[in-house]
């Protein structure tokens, strides 16, 4: 509620006068409403760019490490790519439905944390007043003003709910929404495919696949194919956790370096070891 329409709220309750005070609040419910309708999306984008970059970041990293001591392994370019596109759809697999029943049992939780309180609040008012008095008054109201907001606010259920919600569990039930699990989790799916599809992307169409994989030209243009979509995940990574965006994705960028060269020098030791036992 804005400073304007408080003030005339608070007006209409100090002069008794119900009529007024009900308009206000009728043109408030109204524009919660909306503002409930509208919210969800801006969740729900903020859920699936979360899902864009955890799973990419996952895709890619997993994927190229697999490429790396693949290639210091020596093994051909056709052997690679299998190696590297079964890890990438099996992983994606797997991540997407851990995805799925992590985002399920959170939802399940909100749903039946919301049941209770909405039970209580029917069952226990006053109690639910008592509290949402108290959470004013921690944000710097004082007890009078505390009470009137939420003797005002207290006729709509629905937003008093909402706000004990958010106060209690930091999120609301989102009764019309069963399916977001299912998005979360192919959005996952489909990130996690795409980013990690993008280092093979130089040894697919580099033809030649019985060739053995190495420091190759091939494998130098994955590096940077790796590198850019590393470095674009790692800063928007920052975005969305308030950080610096420069250092995330220069800190992610030296992360998945570090992770490739062990996976490569790994393979390449493997390779000398199998050349001497031969």
């Amino acid at each position: 509620m804005s400073e304007a329409k408080f003030k005339q709220a608070q007006d209409a309750y100090l002069n008794n006068d119900v009529d007024q005070s009900k308009l206000i609040h009728d043109k408030y419910s109204a524009v919660a409403d909306q503002e409930d309708r509208k919210e969800p999306h801006k969740e729900e984008s903020g859920e699936f760019i979360k899902s864009i970059v955890f799973g990419g970041l996952d895709g890619i990293i997993t994927t190229f490490a697999i490429v790396a001591a693949a290639a210091g392994a020596g093994l051909t370019r056709g052997v690679i790519l299998v190696i590297g596109f079964a890890n990438l759809l099996g992983d994606a697999i797997g991540m997407a439905m851990g995805d799925y029943v992590s985002e399920k049992a959170e939802e399940d939780q909100i749903k039946k944390e919301s049941k209770l309180l909405e039970k209580e609040i029917e069952q226990n008012p006053e109690e639910q007043k008592k509290n949402l008095i108290e959470s004013y008054m921690k944000k710097g109201f004082s007890i009078e003003d505390s009470t009137r907001v939420v003797d005002l606010l207290f006729p709509y259920k629905s937003t008093v709910l909402s706000i004990l919600m958010m106060e209690n569990h930091g999120a609301v039930s989102e009764e019309d929404d069963s399916k977001g699990a299912l998005k979360s989790a192919l959005v996952t799916f489909g990130s996690f495919m795409v980013c990690g599809g993008i280092p093979l992307l130089s040894f697919l169409f580099s033809g030649h696949y019985s060739t053995p994989g190495k420091f190759d030209t091939v494998f130098i243009i994955s590096i940077v194919l790796f590198s850019v979509v590393l470095f674009a995940l790692g800063f928007f990574k920052g975005y969305i956790s308030n950080k610096n965006c420069f250092v995330s994705g220069l800190l992610m960028l030296i992360n998945g370096a570090v992770t490739t060269l062990v996976a490569f020098f790994i393979g390449y030791g493997i390779e000398l070891e199998a050349n001497k036992i031969h």
